[in-house]
């Protein structure tokens, strides 16, 4: 698998077919200014990275540009990864996917047997999401900067955690950020690990991901950070602040390079992380108890488009916007990490697999 050789801080660009990827450049330069903020794109095809550049700058004051190292905040896409700590601490016999939340999290035993791990995978324990209005005003009574721990609390003096009355676990498709924290928070109970050591000693290091990592981690101060960007009133570039739910983990706590996640899609590949089985796991929609299918998987959302079955999942936190697009046949996966508020990331992706499917 061909990666870069740095030169200085940022990453060379790779382009195996100057025509292919002429199609991805040339879409970049009518969508963003060259001052501007940007994205970067990676394309793997057949096992080989066909396609790594950037564009646009990571960093407006100091006019750093965007490459192929510049490292974004993940976002949403980093669910998947949740969902791969799950099945890995399952394939060790140390949880099963049927296992009652309060199992793992004894503070929740009173969410009863019926909510389950794998219903917080998939999206159908409906529970109240605490990123709600509500929600976030409960957990933050707490404290400024809440923790896992203040979820599961929060949760706790809920009693009744249900979203709405007369919802039974199972139910329905109801997409929940807090559902994944709680499943970050088993991942440590279980690991007996912080979820940032967890995945870095599991996933990270083992796969060489040097600039992949989760908060709290002082690389968050590397050079290399991309500022994340909204829009005011008058359409202007401002950087977008911290957020209070920022040392929270499980629905999206990473950080990221597009070329890292070329090493850990090889490695998704070739079942070198999780088995053949576990992986049929992740790439399996959910379903309700009704039968009706979720569409949604461990972390990943599934589908069909053109005849091509497909995993994938888009993310937004904090001026930062994540698009993973993993194709199960042909073997093509495009990764776009953004700081530009505007840039439609499944259109990039679009215009990368029409290039070099």
């Amino acid at each position: 698998m061909a990666f870069f050789r740095r030169t200085g801080s940022t990453a060379k660009a790779i382009r195996a077919d100057a025509a292919r990827s002429a199609d991805i450049d040339d879409y970049a330069d009518g969508e963003i200014e060259a001052d501007g903020p940007g994205f970067a794109l990676a394309v793997v095809a057949r096992g080989t990275v066909v396609h790594a550049a950037g564009y646009g700058l990571a960093d407006l004051r100091s006019g750093l540009p965007v490459a192929a190292d510049t490292i974004f905040h993940l976002a949403s896409c980093g669910k998947q990864f949740t969902g791969l700590g799950i099945l890995l601490l399952a394939e060790e016999g140390k949880l099963q996917l049927g296992d009652p939340v309060g199992k793992h999290l004894p503070a929740l035993a009173g969410f009863g047997p019926r909510l389950t791990i794998r219903q917080l995978l998939h999206h159908t324990s409906g529970i109240r999401d605490l990123y709600d209005d509500d929600g976030v005003k409960a957990v933050l009574a707490r404290c400024a900067r809440p923790a896992n721990a203040d979820v599961v609390r929060t949760y706790a003096e809920l009693g009744c955690p249900m979203a709405e009355k007369g919802i039974e676990p199972g139910d329905t498709f109801s997409y929940s950020n807090s559902g994944y924290e709680l499943l970050g928070t088993i991942i440590e109970q279980v690991s007996g690990q912080s979820y940032h050591d967890f995945f870095a000693s599991r996933v990270f290091d083992p796969l060489q991901m040097q600039d992949t990592f989760s908060v709290p981690d002082r690389r968050i101060d590397d050079p290399r950070c991309a500022t994340g960007y909204t829009l005011d009133d008058r359409d202007d570039f401002i950087a977008a602040g911290g957020n209070d739910f920022d040392n929270l983990v499980g629905s999206g706590s990473f950080y990221t390079t597009v070329l890292d996640l070329c090493r850990y899609e090889q490695a998704l590949r070739t079942n070198s992380l999780i088995s053949e089985t576990s992986m049929a796991e992740a790439f399996t929609s959910g379903r309700t108890n009704g039968g009706a299918s979720t569409n949604y998987g461990c972390g990943w959302s599934l589908g069909l488009q053109h005849g091509i079955a497909f995993a994938d999942h888009e993310g937004d936190w904090n001026g930062f916007h994540s698009y993973i697009c993993y194709c199960l046949d042909p073997a093509l996966s495009i990764f776009v990490l953004a700081n530009h508020p505007e840039i439609d990331l499944s259109e990039a992706a679009d215009v990368a697999i029409d290039a070099y499917r």
